[in-house]
């Protein structure tokens, strides 16, 4: 049963009552009979906008009307003309969603005479403005970033995306919460079937808040144990862009600057929008050479424990030297040393990101060479190794996505505790499971390995090689998209 304005106004006041900010307005309209009450929270409400689009008007409407009798259909009607305002109708004095408005920043108009309340948006949130992403860093291409606030996110996508097919749908995640969410996509060019996965698994989120898409990368992906990202979590603009041009689908939370891109790759792991701005040569050399740097970032430290330990003959003997002078005063054995190593690196790494940023990077520097010269002369560790730990370091900073790097860190340890115990077969039966784990590993349906497995080779045009932008005339297979073509015209 619908309520009048009078009991909405008093469920209202019940309801808000223990808000400081609450402001309830009453407004009559002249002699005209007809009466308004204004309902907004003033700390986070656009007070200029309310005073000067809503309360002013309402005053001149009531000049203007007199004595004559004024309905509530004409007092919005009035509203609207008169305002640059949208306003939205909330039928029947539903008073659940208007007390989420209200607490979104929106206004709440109660008019005399009518069950139905108008929702005026007047938000008004404090946000930075747009600068280059601080962990996407390019020296050559565009330097627009994502922001925390959605509609701006919103409007920079809009910007670059004028096609009609390009759709976007609004949800609320959080009970307490209720941020808005955004799902992405270009309708004449995703899968279908994409689509709507990611959509059920996003209607299937219960939760009492999600403060970054971090949370809700984790609702999302299918295998939460696994090291790798399923979802591409990024702050460049172009990134989003050509994620939905190429048939994949962009999630935008308000409050995070960082959107998820699906389905993902592990390939993608190692591909920079910088490959794509540059000769394909140039393209495909620095993707493969952070292919190799991903894998040394994994891989070196437990060679080296494997080599030294369990087979010294595999190495040139003037090295086997070199190693045994360097180690000889050190009481551990190789794998206790290495992980020493590795242990205090990941700790002054996470210790130079917690400390302002003045200092943060100069102590991560200067901490690192002294605490390394200091070890090496105390006969901690080996000289050796810390060549090793420092190549294996920068190695893991060489992918484009730092949470891609960070499963890479958490690897290196368990395949040096196979290393220490089996050796060289220790760490080719690591490889073994890690490849059979992304090779099983899917994202929303698509293989985390694919175009290489299952092999694909129209897919492989960019993949570990980039070929020349006129050569890539198909968008993925592996994405199944409506409308395949990229580039219809052949050139030499």
């Amino acid at each position: 049963m619908a309520r009048s304005p009078k009991d909405n106004l008093a469920e209202l006041k019940k309801t808000l009552e223990h808000l400081p900010d609450a402001v309830f307005k009453p407004l009559h309209l002249g002699e005209s009979g007809g009466e308004v009450v204004v309902v907004y929270l003033s700390g986070i409400a656009d007070l200029a906008v309310i005073n000067e689009q809503i309360i002013k008007t309402l005053i001149l409407i009531g000049l203007n009307v007199g004595s004559t009798k004024l309905s509530a259909e004409k007092v919005e009607q009035e509203l609207a003309q008169r305002t640059s305002l949208t306003f939205g109708r909330n039928e029947q004095g539903d008073l659940a969603s208007c007390v989420k408005e209200i607490l979104s920043g929106n206004t709440c108009l109660l008019i005399k005479g009518s069950e139905d309340i108008l929702i005026a948006s007047t938000g008004s949130f404090p946000s930075r403005n747009v600068e280059e992403p601080s962990t996407e860093t390019l020296v050559r291409g565009p330097r627009e970033g994502f922001i925390e606030d959605l509609h701006s996110n919103l409007s920079m996508v809009r910007r670059y995306i004028k096609d009609l097919s390009f759709k976007m749908d609004l949800y609320h995640i959080g009970r307490r919460s209720s941020r808005k969410l955004a799902v992405l996509y270009i309708s004449d060019i995703a899968n279908e079937e994409l689509v709507q996965e990611v959509k059920q698994r996003i209607e299937a989120i219960d939760i009492d808040d999600a403060t970054d898409t971090g949370i809700i990368e984790q609702w999302l992906e299918e295998n939460m144990w696994s090291p790798f990202p399923q979802l591409q979590a990024t702050e460049r603009l172009d990134k989003a862009v050509n994620g939905l041009t190429s048939g994949r689908v962009v999630i935008i939370l308000d409050g995070s600057p960082f959107v998820l891109i699906a389905p993902m790759t592990f390939w993608m792991l190692a591909q920079s929008p910088e490959d794509y701005y540059e000769r394909f040569l140039l393209g495909t050399f620095f993707r493969i050479l952070r292919l190799f740097a991903l894998l040394i970032a994994t891989f070196l430290p437990s060679l080296y424990v494997a080599l030294v330990s369990f087979h010294p003959g595999l190495i040139p003997p003037e090295l086997v030297m070199s190693i045994v002078a360097a180690r000889q005063d050190v009481p551990f054995p190789v794998f206790v040393e290495a992980l020493i190593m590795e242990v205090a690196l990941e700790i002054l790494r996470e210790a130079s990101l917690r400390l302002p940023k003045g200092i943060g990077q100069v102590i991560g520097i200067v901490g690192g060479l002294v605490i390394g010269q200091a070890a090496v002369q105390a006969s901690i560790v080996s000289a050796i190794l810390i060549i090793i730990v420092g190549l294996t370091a920068i190695s893991s900073f060489a992918s484009p996505q730092y949470s891609g790097s960070l499963g890479i860190r958490l690897l290196r340890f368990p395949i040096m505790i196979a290393a220490a115990i089996y050796g060289l077969y220790g760490v080719i039966l690591a490889f073994i499971f890690l490849g059979a784990h992304m090779v099983k590993l899917k994202s929303f349906g698509v293989s985390y390995m694919s175009p290489m497995a299952p092999i694909r080779l129209r897919d492989q045009q960019d993949t570990l090689v980039r070929l020349p932008l006129k050569k890539i005339r198909k968008r993925p297979v592996m994405l199944n998209t409506k409308d395949d073509t990229l580039s219809n015209k052949k050139r030499k």
